[in-house]
This record gives C-alpha cells, structure tokens and sequence, in this order.
C-alpha cells in the first residue's frame, strides 16, 4: 500500500514496472515506495528511462571527470567510449561500475580504424538509439608538421575530420530530441581574449588546411604554427556544429568551450618546462588567473549540456561554459561553412571510401596537394 502523504511525487505502481512522475523537477529527490510490503529507496536517476552516450577524448582531463560521474550518479546511462588502446584507456577497466562503460578502440588519426570503430557502436546498440554524443577529443602538435595515417595536417585529420566521420555514421542511430556536443575553444576566434596568448589562424580552404606542409605555412614557428592550425581546427568544429543545426533539427547541437583548463593533456607536446607547469602548477593558480577554468568546473558544464541542458533551445549555438556567445563572425559565414562541409565529405570519399563522385567542380577534382598548392599562390586552376 503506498503511503498516504505524497508531497513531491505521484506514483503509479503495476504489477510487473514501477513508474514514478515528477510534480517537482528535482533530480536527487529521493522517494519510497511499498511494494509487496519491502520498503525501499528509489532515486529518480535510476528508475528514469535508460540513456547510452556515446563519447571520444573520455581517457583525460574534463572527458575523463565526465565518464567518473556519470559511472557514479547516473546509473540510468550507459557509456560507449572510442578511443585507442593506451594505458590511460586500459586504466578504465579498474573503474567503479565498469559494467556500464564499454571501450571500442578508435584511432582518430585513422580515418579506416574510426569507420571500424562506428560498425562496433552501431552492432553495440542493437536496437537502441544513441541519446547523447559527446565529440571531446582533441590534439594540439607543435614541435613539427605532422601527418595523420590518411595523410592529412593531425589536428584536421583528428580535430575535425574523424569527429565529422563519427556524425555521418551515427547521425540516424540518434534518438529524436537528443543531442550533440562538441568541444571548440575560444581561440577558433582570432579577436577572442586568451591567457596563454595561442597563435590564432588566418583563413585558409579547408583543402589547404587538411594539408601537412601547406596549412598555416605562412607562421615561421613550429610552435605558433601548430597553435594556428589548432584553432583552426576548432574554427571547423563550430561551423560542423552550425551545420548540424539546420541540417538535423530534431537534435540539439551544440559547440562548447571548456576555455582554459590547465591540468589536461593538451600541452603533451610542449617542452619539459611547460608540461611540468601546466601540468602542476598553473591547476593551482587558476583561480586567480582570468579565463581559466578549473577541470571541476568545465567537466562540470560539459556533463550538464550532456545530460541537463535544454539543448534544443540552444541549437547551432556556441555556448562558452553555461553561456550562449555568438563567436567569430567567420564562424558564421554560411559559404564557408558550407564549403568546409564540401570539403569534409570529399576527404571521406577520397581518402576512406576511394571513389568520386562524377560531377565535381575541377577545383574538387584535383589532388589535394595540387589544389593546396594553387590556393596557396592564388594561381588559377587549369
């Protein structure tokens, strides 16, 4: 028999599934139940709809923080990680409530192993759909111009083009009114304000940004290159996003900036000296420093648009912690957004599936060196 005072819920009890309807929208109002004369303490998470995530960039930092609490205070989601076998990925078997955490090897700098890697997810669904799809990783190289294994600049290749792969093969296993997350930064904007001073991009065709030796070649430093072509990156993360918006509107798409949060593995490729700061020193400081964020805080905001945020109000939108901002204004430009969309499934075509499309504009048609290199000089294609 329930109890007579039903102050926050109201319940309805069958013979064979127990339903509970929210009067008050409180996630960890905790309630009890009398069935079959066994009291017990029901959390609104648990008896709530089962929800599965899938995610990349989830072995560290922010991503990681993210995988912890939803293994942790959402027992009603299930997590299908991608990412390459590390020891960062092999210490997750160790975690509390593994049994809701499955981990598919994907390289993001290979477009073949993500493409085998979105077979594994799909098989792994069954007949479920994907309610969250979390787009986390990313890679920053500064010491030298480096190629992923399709031959592409690494921070495209593992940035923006394996995550524009992983929507295109999982887009329609999405539930309606589900959403998509992915994580741009504030340096995508040349004007932005930020601490560390990251060398920003200067627009380029997205043929020449996939380009190891051509993207950003006109920054002498190693260094500022690398960062230019980071954000970059981060630039074509929040036009996919754009684009995604009007493209599926019964998904909520989102761009998120986490801003600066020292602690993480993004600095992998910096010297000693600057590991070992960012690492341990500036996590301490980052209070008092403007523009940072504590790991905490960004992890934080990330699972809340995951999970919480009423991301179908905000959809094509860059949303900077828990605000809406407009971004760059190239960001918004809407040939260049449809151009980086052109460019992106011709990559896949050419470089994943090996085929063409028959009708292509000559300047598509070429090979990607030879179209860099004209752009580049600003010759004419012939």
């Amino acid at each position: 028999m329930l109890p007579r005072y039903q102050p926050r819920w109201y319940l309805r009890v069958t013979s064979d599934i127990r339903h509970i309807s929210p009067l008050r929208n409180s996630r960890r109002c905790r309630v009890m139940l009398r069935i079959d004369g066994v009291s017990e303490n029901v959390c609104a998470r648990t008896i709530s709809a089962h929800k599965r995530l899938v995610m990349t960039g989830g072995t560290s930092g922010i991503g990681r923080r993210v995988l912890e609490r939803l293994l942790a205070e959402y027992p009603n989601w299930t997590i299908i990680l991608l990412a390459r076998q590390s020891a960062r990925s092999r210490e997750l078997g160790g975690m509390r409530r593994r049994e809701r955490l499955t981990v598919i090897d994907a390289d993001l700098a290979s477009l073949k192993s993500v493409d085998r890697a979105c077979d594994d997810v799909i098989r792994s669904l069954s007949s479920h759909g994907i309610d969250a799809l979390a787009l986390n990783a990313g890679i920053q190289t500064v010491s030298t111009d480096t190629a992923s294994a399709d031959g592409l600049e690494l921070a495209f290749a593992v940035n923006f083009l394996a995550h524009f792969l992983i929507v295109e093969r999982l887009k329609s296993h999405m539930v309606p009114g589900g959403r998509i997350v992915s994580t741009t930064s504030e340096v995508h904007d040349p004007e932005a304000f930020c601490l560390l001073g990251i060398g920003r991009a200067t627009w380029q065709d997205p043929v020449v940004l996939a380009d190891p030796v051509q993207a950003q070649q006109n920054i002498a430093s190693n260094v500022d290159r690398g960062e230019a072509r980071y954000s970059a990156s981060k630039l074509l993360n929040l036009m996919h996003v754009r684009h995604l918006a009007r493209e599926i509107p019964t998904i909520g798409v989102v761009a998120y900036n986490p801003s600066v949060v020292p602690g993480t593995e993004i600095a992998r490729d910096r010297n000693w000296m600057q590991r070992l700061g960012w690492k341990y020193v500036m996590p301490l400081v980052s209070p008092i420093l403007p523009g940072t964020r504590s790991i905490k805080r960004s992890s934080g905001d990330l699972l809340w648009l995951l999970t919480d945020a009423d991301t179908q109000s905000m959809s094509g939108k860059y949303v900077d912690g828990r605000e809406i901002r407009p971004g760059s204004l190239e960001s918004r430009d809407r040939e260049k957004i449809a151009r980086s969309v052109e460019v992106a499934k011709w990559l896949l075509n050419e470089r994943l599936y090996n085929k063409r499309e028959k009708q292509r504009t000559i300047e598509l048609a070429l090979p990607l060196e030879t179209a860099a290199h004209a752009l580049a000089t600003n010759s004419p294609f012939e």
